[in-house]
């Protein structure tokens, strides 16, 4: 059970976009340095906080962000919090995270948040209509970040959905990478697709799967390398981030990246739970001030994993490559119908968001080139052009784009 020492834990969590209320104490400024922070808590009592992640696998590169953050918080407060760090399901299945969360299994969790398109339609939403970012293995990882993240703080449905089942966001949507389709076989032609069993982890993709003359199917995460394996699964939609942790690649090591379109992102959120309204003010404020790191340690498993997946995929006898011509364009017109739908959506202004999305990407996509990152090349030979380093600890090159989303997107969220 967490414990917030010397605090009754809240049974039900009165959430809003970014923090609410806190057990009270004084807070810092943003921007305050480690020796400020721990001199803040100072005469804070010990925090024990438990923290599901979205990884199952501790020695995967997508664990890493989640480990750094935990021993950020700790470092920082002088050692006053503890986070300790369950794997994903361990404590809560995918969809039974907001239940462990408001009753206090859970303190902090990444929520797979499409994975309940009915109760989170406004989200659902605002994923499908990012099938508008173009697909670049850099400046595209970049937009769809920073557009998902910046769109749903700014929407005021989607907040809600958040607050009405007693979450609070600390960051909205963590993609994990762009989404690829991994394949068991090779599948070089639109007529290669025709009646494949393909998964898919957001409620879009079934529109997309069944263009390209696949059948839509849900099976969990955990299930997927023995489903492949006995032949249930032929392909899946997923980030190549969650393709290298739970180790598909050994079993479907064929690998297929949008051309110009892109495949609805299947994002999870990042929040806290109905212990949140105890935490002192300084607690809350250190952990949306990591954010700024946590973003960086985001693009670098996303950005790493697009390198490895090449290698691992070459290793298991297949390869990353394009959609052929004829799926690309299936593709794209089952986009055009997504966008054209969610006009008519019942959960928000659909028109609204389209625009809003749209207006996100065109922002994010002028700061990338301002900021000097640009797509020299395609997924397949990503190794041989991308400028970040290979090492973690190493993220120089992709802090300069994490400043700008921490500073612009996350920071007008800090409790204050």
């Amino acid at each position: 059970m967490p414990l917030v020492a010397g605090l009754a834990l809240a049974g039900c969590s009165k959430a809003d976009g970014g923090g609410g209320d806190s057990a009270g104490g004084e807070g810092v400024e943003a921007g305050a340095t480690m020796e400020e922070y721990q001199a803040a808590f100072e005469e804070v009592e010990p925090i024990e906080l438990n923290f599901q992640v979205a990884s199952p696998n501790p020695e995967a590169a997508a664990s890493l962000r989640d480990r750094q953050l935990a021993e950020s918080l700790e470092e920082w407060s002088g050692g006053k919090i503890t986070v300790n760090i369950h794997y994903a399901g361990a404590v809560a299945a995918p969809t039974e995270v907001p239940a462990a969360l408001v009753d206090g299994r859970l303190d902090m969790a990444h929520y797979y948040t499409t994975y309940e398109p009915q109760e989170m339609p406004g989200f659902v939403d605002m994923t499908t209509s990012m099938v508008q970012v173009p697909s670049t293995p850099l400046v595209g990882e970049i937009v769809t970040h920073a557009a998902l993240q910046e769109v749903s703080f700014g929407t005021p449905e989607i907040m809600e959905e958040f607050a009405s089942r007693g979450l609070h966001v600390i960051n909205p949507a963590n993609p994990g990478g762009n989404i690829s389709m991994v394949c068991a076989d090779e599948r070089a032609s639109a007529e290669d697709f025709s009646g494949a069993q393909i998964r898919g982890n957001a409620a879009s993709h079934k529109t997309e799967v069944e263009a390209l003359g696949g059948t839509i199917t849900s099976i969990e995460l955990a299930e997927g390398y023995e489903a492949f394996q006995r032949g249930i699964l032929d392909c899946s939609l997923q980030s190549p981030a969650t393709a290298l942790a739970v180790g598909w690649l050994e079993v479907a090591p064929n690998v297929y990246f949008p051309q110009e379109q892109s495949f609805a992102p299947g994002p999870g959120s990042l929040v806290a739970g109905s212990s949140w309204e105890q935490l002192p003010l300084v607690a809350q404020q250190l952990i949306f001030d990591r954010q700024r790191e946590y973003t960086s340690a985001e693009f670098f498993n996303a950005l790493e994993a697009v390198r490895e997946t090449s290698d691992a995929a070459t290793a298991a006898g297949g390869s990353a490559q394009y959609l052929d011509a004829e799926s690309e364009a299936a593709l794209t017109g089952a986009n055009e119908t997504l966008l054209a739908g969610l006009e008519d959506s019942e959960n928000l202004d659909g028109a609204a968001l389209n625009a809003a999305v749209k207006e996100s990407i065109d922002k994010w996509t002028a700061v990338s080139e301002e900021l000097g990152y640009t797509d020299d090349g395609g997924f397949e030979d990503f190794s041989s052009w991308y400028q970040g380093s290979e090492d973690f600890e190493d993220r120089e090159y992709l802090q300069a784009i994490s400043d700008r989303m921490f500073e612009e997107i996350i920071l007008p969220q800090r409790p204050s």
